[in-house]
């Protein structure tokens, strides 16, 4: 299948933000688009008493994917706000790894091209042992990793880069989010600039904040057009059209 898998250096980094930009910004160029997040936690109670996820809500509007053809869009939501492994053996459920890729392999058949997001980081485990290196290798998509301009960012981004490269996972390259246009000085610049040559991954993105894009809201506005304007949606399409 073509598509990316997502992942970031840390949780609450944007990886959905970044991937309901880039999955706007495909439909909007006419492209069949599906996105899928096969596990989340901290989920909540819909009117119907269902467990559901905001981020996934939010890739499906962001898809402009119809709630009924949302194929398989979340496998399993879990309530507590955890990693998936504990959080299922909280909740008392066992996590079905070979069910989960195989709904990520429909999707993949379903549409022309798939943009998967992880949980976490790229070692947070997903059931037991299995982590989200270990998800990324079976589906054999590659990744782009997401993260910050922030103090620390150096070196939780080139460790995960290094990470992926060491299991053989090909890193597409790296997407700033929450850049401060106006603002940004010396740590966001020299940040920028270390992440790029110590990990040797090229910038695909420098993503801004803006007020109409909001996750738990489903707030989607404009996001086709900062994608295109902000990050590098051609390239990261021909790396989808790559095979690996």
């Amino acid at each position: 299948m073509q598509g990316l898998f997502i992942t970031a250096t840390d949780t609450e980094i944007g990886k959905t933000v970044i991937t309901g930009a880039i999955a706007a910004a495909l439909k909007a160029r006419g492209i069949n688009i599906g996105v899928v997040k096969p596990l989340a936690s901290g989920g909540t109670l819909d009117k119907e008493n269902r467990i559901v996820s905001e981020d996934a809500a939010f890739l499906v509007k962001a898809a402009g994917i119809s709630p009924d053809d949302a194929v398989k869009v979340n496998s399993l939501c879990l309530v507590p706000a955890l990693t998936p492994a504990v959080a299922a053996v909280q909740s008392g459920v066992v996590i079905d790894i070979p069910q989960i890729i195989a709904d990520c392999r429909q999707a993949g058949r379903h549409y022309d091209k798939i943009l998967v997001e992880g949980v976490g980081g790229i070692c947070a485990p997903l059931w037991e042992d299995y982590l989200v290196a270990d998800m990324i290798s079976e589906l054999g998509l590659a990744t782009v990793i997401v993260t910050k301009a922030n103090l620390g960012a150096i070196n939780h981004t080139v460790l995960t880069a290094a990470y992926a490269k060491q299991r053989g996972i090909r890193v597409a390259g790296v997407i700033i989010n929450n850049w401060p246009e106006a603002s940004s000085g010396v740590l966001e610049k020299s940040t920028l600039e270390y992440i790029e040559r110590l990990s040797g991954m090229p910038i695909l993105g420098k993503f801004p904040w803006r007020e109409g894009v909001d996750v738990p809201t489903g707030q989607t506005e404009g996001l086709a057009t900062l994608a295109e304007q902000h990050l590098k949606i051609t390239e990261l399409l021909a790396v989808m059209e790559e095979r690996s």
